[in-house]
């Protein structure tokens, strides 16, 4: 038999002498031979030009706008006409068409073309059959009604063939995701008042990559396998109407039940399910014994007011909370999901804002301890967004996870350069504090992007400080921590004492500042809590022993204020001396 394969989209057929052949001709070869298996074809040189013919006439019947499924008729009689005419030959014929006229379609054809042959090709049919029918009444009408009766028979097979095709996946012979649709459907629309349904999206957490190893055959000896044994533990549709198992393609697998009681029912299905596929080693499967972990999403609620869509999209969000070896399974939870959306449509919605320069900085005065006095402040980022104030801590993890921290870091430093140097010719000798990610530390262009910023700007270098997080201070590269202190660049750790940094790592590096985390500054509330003190206290005189300034931060109570100052803390920032404003706010405390 010869292939017929598609390469890079074009579909191509080897033809007995092994030459490649264009798509439909191979596809009418194919046809011709099929047919021909069937019975005597006269001329067969005629018969391949015809099926040729019919083929491009049904091509043109599936791409044509508007469809019409009844293009598909005349064609069936023509193959009749052509004295191709036999149950059979049309039992191979929708067989071989139901396969090869999608593959032919693709990639330019429309989306719903599977929808589409399934129509034509039961228009073809029943065109077939008509002319069929009426050559045999020709002949005589005793054997035409014969026929008749056993085609309908036949028709019926074909149509319960294609029906099974359309509901199950080849590869495990379970119900697919059209099927659970359906289910989820019905299920939604004759559920009762008060009604429950749950939904169980297992995932095999390593067939991909075993499917990679192994290659495809045995990626499906196992799905099979797999099949098998969630068989084992989810009740038979046919027992019990209320489950039903699915395959949904690849790693996925679907237990739909109605009529739950409650999440703890589907989640008790779920850890079965998942026992069944992890606790005991599969097969060995090419000389290799494999044994898989699994992952659960979880939806269960009532059926009321949902749509079928709903509820596995709502899996497959459950399904991204979970984490193999650590949450095997998680259960959907609106309220989570909400905030998932938002996060998502915030970090779509910040390359614009960006862009539009939607982003700017507010700053929070840092005050000496020793006499009252703005000695500098910190830039942080601030977005307004269709007049909504985005919360820093929402976005800023964003761009960290998306990597437009480094572009947001950009136009933070641009600007609070560009405020820096107005104070600074207005007579106003600021610090500029501006925050710095590891992801900027390690960007290439960072110091070419601070030498612009400055020279534009006219901001000193000796008057901006970089904040860096504890772990960057003690593994950031040293190239460009030394580069940043030679220009005179002041650089502070951040949040000290909530990571893994210690002074002696510090005193390696050129860190001119410590910043204490809130932390820190929190316990020193509580007057009994002569630990707290003890620690912060500590923690000053060595920085001071080692040349480094040290900064409060979170300052938010008199109390806090008062013991700082007498532990000998040089600066402190925090609520209760000064909430973050904008630059004309600062620019109005300064005069």
């Amino acid at each position: 038999m010869a292939a017929i394969g598609v390469e890079d989209g074009i579909m191509k057929g080897t033809g007995p002498s092994g030459v490649g052949e264009p798509a439909s001709a191979a596809a009418a070869r194919q046809w011709l031979r099929e047919v021909a298996g069937q019975g005597f074809v006269p001329h067969r040189d005629r018969a391949r030009t015809v099926l040729r013919g019919l083929l491009r006439r049904l091509l043109a019947a599936a791409r044509a706008e508007p469809f019409d499924p009844a293009a598909g008729r005349p064609i069936g009689a023509a193959m009749v006409e052509a004295r191709m005419a036999s149950p059979h030959v049309l039992g191979v014929t929708v067989t071989l068409l139901a396969e090869v006229l999608p593959a032919l379609l693709e990639p330019s054809g429309p989306a719903s073309a599977p929808e589409r042959v399934r129509l034509l090709l039961g228009q073809f049919a029943a065109g077939f059959t008509a002319a069929l029918r009426d050559t045999a009444m020709l002949a005589a009408e005793e054997l035409a009604r014969s026929e008749r009766v056993a085609w309908r028979d036949e028709q019926h097979r074909l149509l319960d063939r294609l029906h099974r095709a359309r509901l199950h996946d080849a590869v495990t012979d379970l119900p697919n995701r059209v099927q659970l649709r359906e289910y989820l459907r019905a299920a939604v629309v004759e559920a009762r008042p008060g009604m429950r349904m749950g939904v169980c999206l297992l995932r095999i957490d390593d067939f991909d990559n075993l499917n990679d190893a192994l290659g495809h055959r045995a990626g499906d000896d196992l799905l099979r396998t797999i099949a098998g044994r969630l068989r084992d533990v989810v009740p038979d549709p046919a027992q019990d109407g209320r489950y039903l198992l699915a395959h949904l393609g690849g790693d996925q697998f679907a237990v739909a039940v109605n009529g739950t009681t409650g999440a703890d029912e589907i989640i008790k299905i779920s850890r079965l399910a998942r026992q069944a596929v992890s606790d005991a080693p599969l097969p060995w499967i090419d000389g290799y014994q494999v044994r898989l972990r699994t992952t659960a999403g979880i939806v269960e609620d009532q059926c009321a007011g949902t749509a079928p869509d709903d509820w596995l999209r709502n899996a497959h969000i459950a399904l991204t909370w979970t984490h193999p070896g650590h949450r095997p399974y998680a259960v959907f939870n609106p309220a989570r999901a909400g905030q998932d959306l938002r996060r998502h449509r915030l970090a779509a919605a910040m390359p614009a804002a960006l862009e539009r320069g939607e982003f700017e900085p507010h700053y929070q005065p840092m005050y000496s301890l020793a006499e009252p006095a703005v000695v500098a402040v910190e830039a942080l980022a601030r977005w307004r967004r269709d007049g909504e104030a985005i919360s820093p801590q929402e976005f800023i993890t964003l761009a960290e996870r998306t990597g437009l921290i480094r572009p947001l870091g950009q136009a933070l430093l641009r600007q609070a350069c560009q405020h820096g140097g107005a104070w600074h010719a207005a007579g106003h000798r600021l610090l500029i504090s501006v925050n710095l990610s590891p992801l900027q530390l390690a960007d290439p262009a960072l110091l070419a992007t601070i030498d612009e910023a400055l020279d534009r700007t006219g901001l000193p270098a000796t008057a901006l400080q970089l904040e860096i997080t504890e772990s960057t201070a003690v593994d950031g590269p040293d190239e460009i921590l030394d580069h940043l202190a030679a220009r005179g660049i002041r650089l502070a750790v951040d949040d000290f004492g909530t990571g893994h940094a210690n002074l002696a790592a510090l005193s390696h590096r050129p860190i001119t500042t410590v910043k204490l985390a809130r932390e820190l500054v929190t316990g020193l509330d509580d007057r009994d809590n002569t630990a707290a003190t003890a620690v912060v206290h500590r923690t000053i005189q060595l920085c001071h022993d080692l040349g480094l300034t040290v900064t409060a931060e979170g300052i938010e109570t008199p109390a806090q204020h008062t013991a700082l100052r007498t532990l000998g803390c040089d600066y402190g920032q925090g609520f209760l001396l000064g909430r973050p404003a904008a630059a004309a706010a600062i620019t109005g405390l300064l005069v």
